[in-house]
């Protein structure tokens, strides 16, 4: 039987990381089977490589300021959420070839769930805590007896069989566009990102009443640390429709909390075009990438990304809402270390700072937190 939800992960991506425990607690409210699969990332092929010293110094590195930010917000990003449930979740010191470990995870499944999630929890833990080595071969197969896999036969699994599934596997999952993790599969749908989850969660329960937005939903004993201000900044780009998509949500958030909310305008992003003619991995993900942006934007609510800019001067018209003029970004950045822009919209409460709407559940939990 064909399990209803297919998700792809990486064990060196923080983001599939986070996005495991609240999946597995979906599934089991829902009474559902995951079909997990191992999607190994190419990284230099979009963000360029670097290497660290166990100081965190760059002793090594091929990246661009741009690219250097995205990683730097990145894992600031998924510090901030990690923390909320205790985990702990240090930046990598190289770029990782997880190849191997993919190979033990399509080893595992074929064990039955129970030693696949044990697998995973075996190897994702430890590897965010610099303490695992995920490029050793006796590394995994002691994580896979100690998930309760048997090992006979492993050695050669892994030098053919398997080797040739995960190989076919990474090719077909490239080429039906699959370019990041987590991605899910459902209903004859494709999302990429835990922030899907909830519409994901209203696809497998027959869509019943309004379709969700995009969120990081905030797992049940999270610890939210209040926060001390009750001013929200907001930055928004007239041009871009996530800025659009994210208006009406911040004014349920003000209305909601009575807070301050104080409006800027963002300068509108440099896009790089894509090419193409260009059918490196690099390309093709750049592309794919391109596609699941304007996939995201239709299916939450923008048809027509070209009336973008006339669509928010009417709302904020509506609202009676005045942007001010345009920031220095250095101003927005605060402690999420970007050296350049990220996204929009944009948000500063206190001094953490949030790059997109599904950061809104967050924001409104620390406010919540500093009025109990």
């Amino acid at each position: 039987m064909t399990a209803p939800l297919t998700v792809y992960v990486d064990f060196k991506s923080p983001y599939a990381y986070l996005a495991i425990e609240p999946t597995r607690q979906m599934a089991k409210e829902l009474g559902i089977e995951i079909d997990w699969r191992p999607f190994v990332l190419d990284i230099p092929s979009y963000l360029g490589s670097a290497r660290l010293d166990s100081a965190g110094k760059v002793v090594k590195q091929q990246r661009s300021d741009n690219q250097w930010s995205k990683v730097k917000y990145a894992y600031f990003d998924c510090r901030r959420y990690a923390n909320l449930r205790g985990i702990t979740l240090r930046g990598t010191e190289k770029i990782w070839d997880t190849n191997l470990a993919a190979i033990g995870m399509l080893w595992a499944k074929q064990q039955g769930d129970g030693v696949l999630q044990r697998y995973m929890d075996g190897i994702y833990t430890p590897f965010w805590r610099r303490e695992l080595d995920v490029e050793s071969r006796s590394v995994i197969g002691a994580v896979l007896g100690e998930a309760g896999a048997m090992l006979d036969g492993f050695d050669a699994f892994v030098d053919g069989e398997g080797a040739a599934q995960n190989r076919d596997l990474q090719l077909r999952a490239f080429d039906s566009g699959i370019f990041g993790v987590p991605t899910f599969e459902v209903a004859g749908e494709r999302f990429f990102g835990r922030e899907h989850l909830p519409r994901i969660r209203w696809l497998l329960q027959g869509c019943d009443g309004p379709a969700p937005d995009i969120a990081f939903d905030i797992l049940p004993g999270s610890q939210v640390t209040p926060s001390d201000s009750r001013l929200l900044e907001v930055g928004i780009c007239r041009a871009d429709p996530e800025s659009l998509l994210a208006l009406a949500p911040i004014v349920a958030l003000q209305d909601f909390h009575g807070i301050d909310l104080r409006w800027s305008e963002l300068p509108a992003r440099q896009q790089r075009d894509v090419d193409l003619k260009d059918l490196s991995r690099g390309g093709r993900h750049r592309r794919f990438r391109v596609e699941n942006r304007e996939r995201d934007w239709l299916r939450y609510g923008v048809d027509a990304p070209e009336q973008v800019s006339e669509k928010i001067d009417a709302q904020l018209a509506a609202a009676g809402i005045r942007l001010e003029a345009e920031r220095p970004m250095t101003e927005w950045q605060g402690m999420a270390s970007m050296s350049g822009y990220v996204g929009s919209p944009m948000f500063r409460l206190g001094e953490e700072s949030f790059v997109g709407r599904q950061h809104l559940p967050l924001i409104s939990a620390r406010l919540t937190a500093a009025i109990q």
